[in-house]
């Protein structure tokens, strides 16, 4: 079948849900994940990948942990990943170890951001199948309405490793459903050294994800 009669698939990335997911299998190189190669790793015959869209928010108290974020936005976006940045917002929550009322950090915009651009490409018919990365069961008003609207596309959930039991909520809604193992995250690492389509160096790995 020719590219232009493939059936072009979207993958959309709840960026902290797969981070955290991957840090708790205590394997540090896993973080350095190519998103795009991932995204043709799962790709069926006849199919072509035409977006893959990172969601993430940059903590913004921690200079490591930042510079670390900062470099892989800069090494997925050379591969063409589409990266969207939402915002942390202190919030006060009763702590029932301490039980008093203590200080967080809330991730926003990002839950939002995930839905609105789903469903916004669906409208523009950007894709006839989507990959959709988390963990998160705020995003099942988004794949009901793609399931009810657009019958004609379907969805695919892609559960972070060793997450697919916690959220079965989002297994009972979708048929087509897998859980990414720490073997396929560890063949789509991204290159130690990561270039533009110019050849200039926009990223380094980081000596902790070595």
């Amino acid at each position: 079948m020719s590219t232009l009669n493939s059936r072009r698939v979207a993958i959309y990335v709840d960026g902290f849900n797969l981070y955290h997911a991957i840090d708790a299998l205590g394997i540090d190189k896993l973080k350095w994940l190519n998103l795009a190669a991932l995204g043709n790793a799962l790709l069926r015959p006849n199919e072509r990948l035409v977006k893959v869209h990172y969601f993430t928010t940059v903590v913004n108290w921690n200079a490591e942990k930042k510079d670390r974020h900062e470099t892989y936005i800069r090494a997925l976006q050379a591969k063409g990943v589409i990266v969207s940045e939402g915002v942390f917002k202190k919030s006060t929550r009763h702590c029932t170890q301490s039980g008093n009322f203590c200080p967080f950090r809330e991730e926003k915009q990002t839950d939002v951001a995930i839905g609105v651009n789903i469903i916004s490409d669906a409208y523009e018919d950007v894709f006839d199948r989507i990959l959709l990365i988390t963990a998160d069961t705020d995003q099942i008003p988004t794949i009901e309405m793609i399931i009810n609207r657009f019958p004609c596309k379907t969805v695919t959930w892609v559960a972070p490793p060793k997450r697919m039991q916690q959220t079965r909520e989002i297994g009972q809604l979708v048929e087509d459903r897998f859980e990414l193992s720490q073997g396929m995250i560890g063949t789509c690492r991204l290159p130690r050294v990561v270039t533009d389509s110019a050849g200039n160096i926009v990223a380094v790995m980081p000596n902790t994800y070595a």
